[in-house]
């Protein structure tokens, strides 16, 4: 619409409304009536505009393939439950970060002393020890595992160096750990580990310190450690010929329970200086001088310091 036009028509609406107003019209409704005619002569003027001010006000976009946003997907870390580097998938121990080796799990067959067998599952424990504290509560007189038990945790390695076996094996070890034997002869009052049970016992002890007969062996340990001491000394000994100050230590020994029991202080010829002979007796008792040659036995059983 022409400027012109426009103004024509905003006169002719003002026109309009005097005339219908007419002369009475108050102050007050002649104001009403002019904003009513000033409103209508913007808006027309707006409306006869606005597709010029909308074309110039609007910005120019470009339809260039360039514009679109680019995405890029980074690819999803593999998962490593401890931390340490190394994925999941790959990692021989995922859940624990200084990847210390670990004994799979152990299944062995035990019998109690009704006669009954369960089997029980023997898993590492956190200390790098197995866990047999499921398998303790059954009391079972004896475990047995099929075939061998491979080396793994330096503990198991520890124990195998301690329990002076030669065949790779640690199996034994593992049945020693899980019977809780009511009848165990190395728990027994007084029992003296042999030279030979020693070292089996401390490798024992070494994967099941806690073992509800770890008292009674340590004791029946020291004792044999005790016993080990002397023989390395000269001052224990059993049957046979001995030079006194060469393989066996001037002093007083005894023996207890024995049957048929002979021996001899002998000279350097070869000559008896004493001897003593009983059938029976619960202890005999002997003093071997530092001017002996030799000392001999026979059925005495283990000569031991007296006290």
């Amino acid at each position: 619409m022409a400027p012109t036009e426009q103004v024509r028509a905003v006169r002719s609406t003002a026109a309009s409304f005097r005339s219908w107003a007419g002369p009475r019209l108050d102050t007050r409704r002649r104001a009403s009536l002019l904003l009513v005619t000033a409103a209508l002569t913007t808006g027309m003027l707006t409306g006869c505009g606005k597709d010029q001010q909308t074309t110039e006000g609007l910005p120019t976009l470009s339809a260039s393939p360039s514009a679109s946003p680019s995405l890029t997907m980074s690819p999803t870390p593999p998962a490593d439950r401890d931390g340490d580097g190394l994925p999941d998938l790959t990692d021989p121990y995922p859940d624990d970060p200084k990847n210390v080796p670990q004994q799979a799990p152990i299944t062995v067959e035990c019998e109690d002393n009704q006669g009954f067998s369960s089997l029980h599952t023997i898993t590492p424990g956190t200390d790098g020890r197995p866990d047999f504290t499921t398998v303790w509560p059954a009391k079972a007189t004896s475990c047995e595992i099929e075939g061998a038990i491979a080396i793994v945790t330096d503990t198991e390695k520890a124990a195998y160096k301690t329990s002076g076996y030669d065949d790779q094996d640690i199996s034994t070890l593992y049945e020693i750990c899980a019977a809780v034997d009511p009848d165990d002869v190395y728990a027994e009052p007084g029992f003296t580990a042999s030279r030979e049970q020693v070292p089996e016992i401390n490798a024992s002890l070494m994967l099941c310190p806690k073992h509800p007969y770890a008292k009674k062996w340590r004791e029946a340990v020291k004792r044999g450690q005790r016993d080990i001491d002397l023989e390395a000394q000269g001052r224990l000994f059993g049957s046979g010929t001995f030079r006194v100050g060469k393989e066996i230590k001037p002093g007083t020994y005894v023996t207890t329970d024995v049957e048929g029991c002979y021996w001899e202080r002998q000279n350097r010829s070869g000559g008896i200086i004493d001897n003593y002979f009983t059938n029976s007796a619960r202890r005999v008792q002997v003093t071997i001088r530092s001017s002996d040659y030799a000392f001999s036995s026979e059925r005495c059983g283990e000569w031991r310091p007296a006290r």
